[in-house]
């Protein structure tokens, strides 16, 4: 009988262990490339993300998001940390430069950009390309985890 239980113990552990893992990987943010966001940029626009933007950070300071415009994207960028501000003003002159519209909003004290890019996923990848390259200084084998 002892033997029984014990192995009935042993069995909760590794399923209760396997839950973990199970879990655990729902919270590990999946790591790409830049070449791969087309894939991501797809399951966005088929609604198939948590939300309905996603976004690529190597380090935090470089994370750009890419919202839904119908079945276009923009890329949008927000300064959460103070590490970030200085880039805020790059990103516009970006916009400007390449003659795209932006609209600043300021949630919660947090500066939020949206570039009107309204590009096919193809487009929005260029540009984030060369954001990632122009303006933080990342290139094509830079890893990007993908948020959120």
């Amino acid at each position: 009988m002892k033997i029984f239980r014990s192995i009935l113990n042993n069995l909760k552990i590794i399923s209760t262990n396997s839950n973990i893992e199970e879990i655990t990987q729902k919270f590990i943010a999946k790591q790409i490339r830049i070449d791969a966001l087309h894939e991501q940029l797809i399951l966005l626009n088929q609604n198939k993300t948590e939300f309905d933007f996603i976004g690529i950070t190597s380090n935090g300071d470089d994370c750009i998001y890419f919202g839904k415009e119908g079945k276009n994207f923009n890329i949008q960028f927000e300064a959460v940390e103070k590490t970030q501000l200085p880039y805020f003003e790059k990103i516009k002159n970006f916009a400007s430069r390449n003659n795209y519209k932006y609209f600043e909003e300021i949630n919660d004290e947090i500066p939020y950009l949206i570039i009107q890019t309204n590009t096919k996923a193809d487009q929005t990848i260029k540009l984030a390309k060369q954001v990632q390259s122009e303006i933080f200084g990342n290139d094509e084998s830079t890893l990007y985890n993908i948020v959120p």
